[in-house]
């Protein structure tokens, strides 16, 4: 009797594909018994990892857009876009290397009416990319078979038997490699490869803020349907137990560096779902992302709940790997393109550019300044407008930017100061080009004007918090007030502008008000942690001041 002794090896390589189990021949041998049973060596099983990944983006809506959350925003002053992305195997690679390393596994053999022949346990062992199968002591070393067509099962540890069944706990999700394959015995030259597939859905949340993340936790939720996956026949996964699955707090890693498009991202760890292959994977709906500590824009996000099963796949199959990409603003109403006002979750839904941010009910700021720094005129030592105060009350309430801009009643040149180059504040204020330009219907905006001194302030405390009833007088040691210049910054930047306060930007703004014949009025944006939001008066030709239009909508 002539035996043939193989080496039996694990090999783990990156396999895209499905649920699909292949054996393939090879020349090595099995060796044929005195009773035709053939014998099948430890060394003649092979396994092959199938990582997680396959790369496809799933689908993009806006939280306000997904059934069973709040609408327009999360509440609490903060709104946000949520995306799911099917993760590429190229993103997921290292990670599922790590994760089959020296596990144990137990081989079964079956016959196709679903009877237990024999019995093969065995522990993979080792480093690197090649493994030695090294069987159990005290097990069987091989398999004696009669020919015939059979099914051979392999599974790792994080499967408890009972009998003839095997299930997994939720909390082994993650761990949890099953494979099987249907071979014919009948010749002499066989390896069967068991492609070990994952047995769990797994996901991550990325958040996106324009805001420092530090303290975030949230966890992925679902309804019913996922906490114990089993089966009766040990050919098939086919049995899910009715038991919600709530994971463990995902903590967001701390992000205080902020990227150069103004914005913190921190991406958790994995968390993972039981999926049934025999069950044609598992459904979505009622999955659920909730935020269960922290803050960001100086609100509260716990309790805040993201319905994720609306936009993802209806089906969610073993082995996939899906990113959760949430992007949360701070919730505030912007002028868009084509006249609309809504908040900036509202208008990105509808495919709208903003334009400007609304600091009343018909006046907004634009979202990048006109041109570069400039003078408020070029003629010095002369009065220019008919408005000229050094009245506090006078010029900390005047609201008329823009006629003070557009009417040639308040001019003394006999132009209207928006058309007159030598008056480079007031011209660049009126020829600003925004993001987009506007088309909305005729009438529903008016042109763009150079602010006056009490526009300044209400931008201040409709962006910033800032309180105008602090301010009684000036110049004084009052002339600057506290205010939260981050939220100022936040709600420029988060729509696709340029921030205004000082540090981003210059932070030295011109009003369309004249002090004197020598000197116009402006703000300066200082942080709060130094001189906060200031009122002043400079020489007219002081060459690093900056313009930032504002418009109505009628």
């Amino acid at each position: 009797m002539n035996r043939i002794r193989w080496k039996y090896c694990v090999l783990l390589y990156t396999v895209v594909g499905g649920i699909l189990f292949t054996a393939c021949s090879n020349h090595d041998g099995i060796e044929d018994r005195k009773d035709a049973t053939k014998e099948i060596k430890g060394s003649q099983f092979t396994l092959t990892e199938i990582p997680f990944g396959a790369d496809t983006e799933v689908s993009t809506r806006a939280t306000e857009a997904v059934t069973k959350t709040d609408t327009l925003n999360l509440g609490n002053g903060i709104e946000g876009e949520v995306t799911v992305m099917r993760e590429s195997k190229e993103e997921t690679k290292a990670a599922t290397r790590a994760e089959i390393s020296n596990q144990h596994f137990t081989i079964k053999a079956l016959s196709t009416t679903g009877q237990l022949l024999a019995t093969l346990k065995g522990t993979v062992s080792g480093t690197g990319s090649t493994k030695t199968f090294t069987p159990d002591m005290g097990t069987p070393h091989e398999i004696e078979l009669p020919p015939g067509t059979y099914t051979f099962i392999c599974f790792n540890d994080a499967f408890t038997e009972s009998g003839a069944s095997i299930s997994v706990n939720a909390d082994k999700a993650g761990e949890a490699l099953y494979g099987y394959t249907t071979q014919t015995i009948s010749g002499q030259h066989y390896l069967v490869n068991f492609e070990m597939k994952h047995l769990a859905v797994r996901m991550r949340v990325e958040l996106t803020a324009y805001w420092d993340i530090n303290g975030i936790k949230a966890a992925i939720g679902t309804p019913t349907g996922h906490g114990y996956l089993a089966s009766s026949n040990i050919t098939e996964m086919a049995s899910m137990a009715n038991t919600p699955v709530v994971t463990s707090d995902l903590t967001l890693p701390t992000v205080t560096t902020e990227a150069s498009n103004y914005t913190y991202t921190s991406t958790s760890d994995y968390r993972y779902f039981l999926a049934s292959p025999d069950l044609n994977g598992i459904q979505s709906v009622g999955y659920y992302c909730k935020f269960k500590a922290g803050a960001l824009y100086g609100r509260s996000v716990v309790g805040k709940s993201l319905d994720i099963g609306a936009i993802l796949p209806t089906r969610m199959q073993p082995n996939e790997s899906y990113k959760i990409k949430v992007t949360l603003y701070y919730s505030y109403r912007y002028l868009f393109q084509d006249g609309s006002v809504a908040t900036l979750v509202q208008g990105k839904r509808a495919g709208k550019t903003a334009v400007a941010a609304m600091i009343s009910n018909n006046k907004a700021m634009a979202l990048t300044d006109a041109g570069s720094a400039c003078h408020w005129s070029n003629t010095q030592n002369s009065v220019q407008t008919t408005h000229t105060s050094t009245d506090f009350n006078t010029i900390y309430h005047d609201m008329d930017g823009f006629n003070h801009t557009w009417a040639v009643l308040h001019s003394r040149t006999g132009v209207a100061l928006g058309n007159d180059p030598n008056f480079p504040a007031f011209y660049q204020a009126a020829h600003y080009t925004p993001l987009k330009p506007l088309t909305g219907a005729a009438g529903t905006t008016t042109s763009w004007y150079l602010p006056a001194m009490g526009e300044w302030a209400l931008a201040a405390q409709a962006e910033g918090n800032y309180n105008p009833a602090s301010l009684t007088r000036w110049p004084d040691t009052n002339t600057h007030q506290a205010w939260n210049e981050r939220l100022m910054k936040v709600v420029n930047v988060q729509a696709g502008g340029t921030t205004p306060v000082w540090g981003g930007s210059l932070g030295w703004y011109w009003a369309s008000n004249e002090y004197s014949a020598s000197s116009g009025y402006h703000i300066i944006t200082y942080p709060n942690s130094s001189y906060g939001f200031y009122f002043a008066a400079n020489p007219k030709a002081t060459p690093f001041m900056a313009v930032r239009p504002f418009i109505i909508k009628n």
